[in-house]
């Protein structure tokens, strides 16, 4: 090989017929005298330009001789102008030529230190914080109907505080609630209507069917004529016709729930459990409410009798009345106890926050002295405060008569007629709370859409 300060054999290079991208690169290489460089300036691989260099009549011992030094002549000889013209013979200075090959040595060296970050900074992700190097996509799946029989779920409609008989003028509560015999009928059908809903319509199409329905008959079904002065003066039928009248309503729901459920869920079989406590205004003796013999001095155990008459021709329908004022049921494996409220030990009163203190108190109090007599519970259910609500420990039923005049005489919260609608999972217990609204806007302002506010008709 000669030596760099001793000239070289010119290298003759034909651009005849070159596209002009292509002579392109012919000038930036014998400009450069490097491959790497002249790559990285049309953005394009070593061994891209190599080939085409190849193509534009560059062989690989030419591009040796120029990338050493060595001089270089064009011959166009599609310009006959130029055809013999010889290029002017350059020779690229020692310093430069290494200061490019430097260069390149530099890239490739930037470009390895790069890879390894990157590579770093990947594991990085994927080891400690547990992130994949390419972003996961969303993936929709439809959910499939589950026909299986495993998590049971079963329902429990809460139908307490009825007060069958009373009568409260719309006039003496300001036109906020009304309620008679025929309001009082219509609100039990639309209870037994909504909780049909819930479990055929509306239940969530992913779940298997309800496991069972529990009607909690939860007290003061009646509003039991003469045992206060007042409500003998204002209240319709003797206490023997309320007990009627409840019983018949009662008793139509168990059927037409029976039917509804065998017709929307052919060859499956949902029993109905009712569970019936008693309350304080169905009771037959007068003064202070006795302890002894609760039961059986009270109408409600009266209207549940005639509610299994009723119901007697029908399958899968059970009733259950214990002695006492308190029934322990098990709801698909979940301890549940069912009172009517009136019992719970926690006072009376309703204070600024309302009778949902003294209801959170009572609850606490039946899950404190039931489990010290090896009876856990995991929810109560109780009435009488004509309240609903959820506690840590249970759930308050409201009432079938909705606001009246004692109501509006101690300036308690003004709650619409409602009943409870619970489902509870065989695994994770509670999963569901439905409050059932039972009036209608002929039945009162407070069942109007927008809340129906009342302005004074005094005046104008």
């Amino acid at each position: 090989m000669p030596a760099l300060d001793q000239p070289m054999a010119a290298v003759c290079i034909n651009t005849a017929g070159l596209s002009d991208l292509k002579a392109g690169y012919v000038r930036d290489y014998l400009r450069l005298r490097n491959v790497e460089a002249t790559a990285k300036l049309h953005n394009i691989t070593a061994d891209s330009m190599r080939r085409r260099l190849h193509e534009c009549g560059i062989k690989a011992f030419q591009r040796k001789a120029i990338e050493l030094g060595a001089p270089y002549s064009l011959t166009d000889l599609a310009n006959p102008a130029q055809a013999q013209e010889r290029a002017e013979v350059t020779r690229m200075d020692v310093v430069e030529r290494h200061r490019f090959t430097e260069d390149a040595a530099g890239l490739k060296s930037t470009i390895k230190e790069l890879t390894a970050r990157l590579a770093t900074a990947e594991d990085h992700r994927a080891s400690i914080l547990g992130l994949s190097a390419v972003p996961l996509e969303p993936i929709f799946e439809p959910v499939k109907p589950i026909s299986s029989t495993a998590n049971r779920q079963a329902c429990i409609l809460h139908l307490t505080d009825l007060h069958m008989g009373e009568v409260i003028n719309r006039e003496e509560v300001a036109g906020v609630n009304e309620y008679n015999v025929a309001i009082a009928k219509a609100r039990i059908a639309r209870a037994f209507h909504t909780a049909g809903i819930l479990m055929t319509e509306a239940w969530p199409r992913g779940d298997a069917p309800p496991s069972a329905l529990y009607l909690f008959v939860g007290g003061d079904l009646i509003s039991g004529h003469g045992l206060h002065p007042e409500h003998a003066e204002t209240d319709a039928g003797t206490a023997y016709q309320q007990v009627r009248w409840c019983a018949e309503s009662i008793a139509g729901g168990i059927i037409y729930l029976r039917t509804l459920l065998d017709a929307c869920y052919p060859g499956l079989i949902i029993p109905i459990e009712v569970v019936s406590v008693v309350g304080n205004h169905g009771r037959m003796t007068f003064g202070k409410p006795r302890t002894k013999l609760v039961t059986l001095q009270s109408y409600d155990t009266l209207v549940a009798d005639f509610s299994e008459a009723g119901t007697a021709h029908l399958a899968d329908v059970q009733f259950y009345r214990p002695r006492g004022f308190d029934a322990y049921v098990s709801v698909v494996g979940w301890p549940m106890l069912l009172t009517h409220g009136d019992r719970m030990g926690s006072g009376g009163g309703t204070g600024f926050i309302g009778p949902m203190a003294t209801i959170i108190k009572g609850h606490r109090k039946i899950v404190d002295t039931e489990y010290r007599q090896r009876r856990p519970i995991y929810k109560v259910f109780s009435g009488h405060y004509h309240t609903t609500g959820v506690s840590p420990f249970g759930l308050a039923g409201g009432s079938g008569c909705g606001y009246g005049e004692f109501a509006k005489s101690i300036r308690a919260d003004p709650e619409p007629a409602q009943q409870n609608f619970v489902v509870i999972h065989e695994r994770m217990g509670l999963i569901r709370w439905h409050p059932i609204n039972l009036g209608t806007p002929e039945e009162g302002s407070i069942y109007e859409p927008r809340g129906g506010i009342v302005v004074p008709l005094i005046g104008e």
